[in-house]
């Protein structure tokens, strides 16, 4: 029997109380490369505040049977944001881009791998921008491309550093329509290409290239006043509540 694969993500009652009645908790979740998952809850549920706890960019509160870990490294309050967020572990997609604007397109697309101290793959950076339609636009500005292309750029971004899993919050809400399916379909391929586990937070995913995904189960507590967005994929050692923590 084959080993199973070394685990990219692994999380365990990880929360944050956003107000006194109201707290967003992820009670279970694991992936390794190759896997995709969507996080299909309500607008205003708790997604992005999810993926911000996953990433590292919001602080959890505390609860004994809190467990976090990216691409083998445990997470703690005290770990340095570039053991666990380099390029080759994390890549984040945002609703809208975040693409530097005094810097060209080709310059954003290679930025985080610059600031790590990387090194750049020439063949899989022009697959990336190739693919993604954008290789004729590196040389100019963000302001002077579309919302779309500029999208497809932060996405070249995400990827170039093959990270160990891929995040996306919402990433086609703003493009138009008739690209959403192309758009989603190329992330799909590209992920698959980079051996990344996918991670996507949308609430339109039920139709698509992710149609067909596993779906993270999503639920609505409550504790006394106290109301409760939770995210777990299903397993069959839930673990403790973290209301009870709260």
């Amino acid at each position: 029997m084959s080993p199973s694969p070394a685990p990219v993500l692994s999380i365990r009652a990880l929360g944050v109380t956003l107000a006194p009645d109201f707290a967003v908790v992820i009670d279970s979740l694991d992936m390794a490369r190759g896997d995709v998952v969507v996080m299909d809850a309500p607008s205003g549920a708790g997604k992005s505040t999810a993926l911000g706890l996953i990433a590292g960019a919001i602080a959890p509160d505390d609860h004994p049977d809190r467990a976090h870990s990216i691409a083998g490294q445990t997470i703690t309050a005290r770990t340095p944001r570039h053991r666990f967020f380099a390029p080759h572990q994390v890549g984040f997609v945002l609703q809208t881009s975040t693409l530097v604007p005094y810097l060209s397109v080709g310059e954003n697309i290679t930025l985080p791998l610059d600031v790590a101290g990387g090194v750049v793959e020439r063949d899989w950076h022009s697959h990336l921008i190739g693919a993604l339609g954008i290789a004729h636009l590196t040389d100019r500005k963000p302001a002077a491309i579309s919302v779309g292309q500029r999208q497809r750029a932060a996405i070249a971004r995400a990827l170039l550093g093959r990270p160990a899993l891929l995040m996306l919050d919402e990433p086609v809400s703003a493009l138009d329509p008739a690209n959403v399916g192309q758009v989603e379909h190329l992330v799909q391929v590209l992920a698959e290409d980079a051996a990344s586990a996918v991670l996507l937070a949308s609430h339109q995913a039920a139709r698509g290239a992710f149609a067909q995904a596993q779906r993270m189960g999503f639920e609505t507590r409550r504790e006394g006043a106290k109301s409760i967005s939770a995210f777990a994929l299903a397993r069959t050692d839930r673990p403790q509540a973290l209301e009870a923590a709260l």
